[in-house]
Formats: C-alpha cells, structure tokens, sequence
C-alpha cells in the first residue's frame, strides 16, 4: 500500500502511461521528476512484456532500480 505524505499517495517504483492523443509516447513518472520516451524505447528498457501490459492496461508499474532509473534518465 502506497504510503501518505501529507495526503497525497506517494507510490514506490515507476509508473508509465500513455502520453494522451499519442500511440507511440509513453510518460514515465520516476521518483522527483518525468520524462516521455518512446514506445520502442520503453520495450528497449523494460522489456516486451511491459509494452504488451502497457497496451492491455494503460498504465503499469515497474520496481524502482537503479538500472531502470538510469536507463530512462539516458532516455
């Protein structure tokens, strides 16, 4: 369960969703800032499997790692 602060959610990890009016640019919430990559970029980074759960759900989470992190910073 994501903890409070000051009440407002502050959820652990990164989130991603689609960038609205796009099919091909995804916003990635990391933790103090976000950045937009593309959808090819994010199947580089994380894997086909989070793009397919992308698609399906229209937001995913992915476990805060400093490989990530980095990753989508270079992004």
């Amino acid at each position: 369960m994501p903890a409070l602060q000051q009440g407002v959610a502050v959820v652990e990890g990164i989130q991603c969703e689609w960038v609205p009016g796009t099919m091909n640019q995804v916003r990635v919430h990391l933790p103090g800032h976000d950045v937009q990559v593309s959808l090819e970029q994010l199947q580089q980074i994380a894997g086909v499997d989070a793009v397919h759960e992308l698609y399906l759900k229209g937001l995913i989470s992915l476990p805060l790692s400093n490989k990530l992190r980095e990753a989508f910073d270079k992004a």
